[in-house]
Formats: structure tokens, sequence, C-alpha cells
């Protein structure tokens, strides 16, 4: 998509429903375009920190084979907790989702050693030829409270011993915060939601009265994977729905210069 076609969000409303510590890149990329980013924070980051997996990780680090950061958020929470009590530099191979992970690991100076070329989900991640025979492996899978036991479970069913290490908690925000939210929305009006996983969503949709869930059915949805898009239609939102490449902030502003393009 020429990025020229941006002049098409000239002061259209987007909501950014990204956690506010990870929203601002993607709020100023809007903003250059023109458009109105409208901050709806949907979910709470927040570090968890001592639960008895990641001290068990951290008493028998050396002997695990692989560490799987299935985040960004992942990295930052379980790296920073790890290298302050082992040695992340033995012998466990460090392996992530896809490429925003892989860069936060890099960033922290750290080697990736394993990561699909393309895609950002436990599907691509499970079909990389390196992970088919995992028979006797330990695996350490560094994630967020919530989200899908995929990952675990297939490597499981292939041999692998595997634990998973809960490094941050995924909170739907505060009644008062939704208010607020909700007040902006209806205040302001909006044209799009952007939505990058499925619990943002849950969030929106399940905290939603029915004036607000009128207004969110005759707005368009950008969503960062079909996954998405699949449980939104499920739960019950009528609007259209045009899916992202993957969920980074550069296919989440591509989808939106496409869907704007369309709507003229």
């Amino acid at each position: 998509m020429n990025l020229a076609d941006s002049n098409n969000l000239v002061d259209k409303r987007i909501v950014v429903t990204r956690p506010a510590h990870q929203a601002e890149p993607f709020c100023r990329l809007l903003e250059r375009a023109g458009a109105n980013a409208l901050r709806c924070p949907l979910l709470v980051i927040s570090p968890r920190p001592n639960t008895r997996s990641l001290l068990r990780l951290i008493e028998e680090i050396d002997s695990f084979d692989l560490l799987l950061f299935n985040s960004p958020n992942a990295v930052n929470f379980g790296i920073a907790q790890l290298a302050s009590r082992c040695n992340l530099r033995g012998r466990a191979k460090i392996a992530a989702i896809g490429a925003k992970t892989a860069q936060a690991i890099t960033g922290l100076g750290y080697q990736v050693d394993i990561c699909p070329e393309t895609g950002f989900d436990s599907e691509s991640l499970l079909q990389l030829p390196i992970l088919q025979d995992v028979s006797g492996m330990r695996i350490a899978i560094l994630r967020g409270s919530g989200g899908r036991d995929l990952t675990e479970s297939v490597l499981r069913s292939r041999g692998a011993q595997v634990i998973h290490v809960k490094v941050y908690d995924r909170l739907p925000p505060s009644k008062d915060q939704f208010e607020q939210i909700e007040a902006l929305l209806l205040h302001k009006g909006f044209d799009a939601v952007t939505i990058t996983s499925g619990e943002a969503f849950l969030a929106l949709w399940s905290g939603s009265d029915s004036k607000l869930r009128h207004l969110l059915n005759q707005s368009a949805f950008i969503v960062g994977s079909r996954r998405i898009a699949d449980m939104a239609q499920t739960e019950g939102l009528r609007s259209l729905i045009a899916v992202a490449d993957d969920p980074s902030d550069e296919s989440m502003f591509s989808a939106l210069i496409e869907w704007s393009a369309q709507a003229r």
C-alpha cells in the first residue's frame, strides 16, 4: 500500500486500544497522517514476579534446552527477572514467536536462535522444522496471563517437557477506567477501532452498554489476526472487519489506509 494514501486518514477518528505503554508509536503514526488518535487502553499490563514457576525456572535454568518468549512483554518482564538472578547465556537456546518479540530480545543484548521468518503466532512457530522433534527437551514458555495454550500442548504432544512461566498479567481496565473510555467514545464518536488482541476485544465488547455497542456495530474494526475477527463475529459484532497481516503498528496502519481508501 502506497503510504501517500495515508491522506485518506485525515480527520478520521481512530480508536487505539493498545496498552498505554505500547500505544504511543502507533498514535504518533496516525497523527502524522492527520487522523485523531483516541487513546483507549483496554488492557493493563503489570509484572508478575516470584511465581512458583519462575522460581523453579531460576533454580533449574541450567537444565533447560529452550526458553520461548511469546510476546515483547514476555521479553521485557521475563528477561528482567531472570537476568538479575541467573545466567541466560548458558545452555538454553532462545526462541521468539515473531519478529517484534525477536527485536525485543536482541534489543536487550541476547541472541535469538529460533524465530519464524514470517508469521507471529503459535501456528507459525510450531511449523518450524527445528521444533518438530523435541522429544526429551525441557522447554520454558514465558508468557502473560490469559491467551492460548496451543504452543504448550503441541510441544508436549511432541515429547517435550514443558512449563509455562507467567511473567506478567493482562487485566481489563477497572470500572472507573472503562467508564472514562466509554464517555470519551460516546462524546467524540469514532470511525474505526483498532484491536490487536482477543482479550482487548472482549474487554471492550463485554463492558459496553447498548448505546456503545450500537456505535461499535456502525464502525469499522481493524484487527490484528483472523482469530480476533472470528472471535468478534462469534460475540455478535456486526460491523465491517478488516484483518491486518499481523498486529504490528506497520501492518495495522497499512490496513487502516486500505480501509479508508475503500470507504471513500
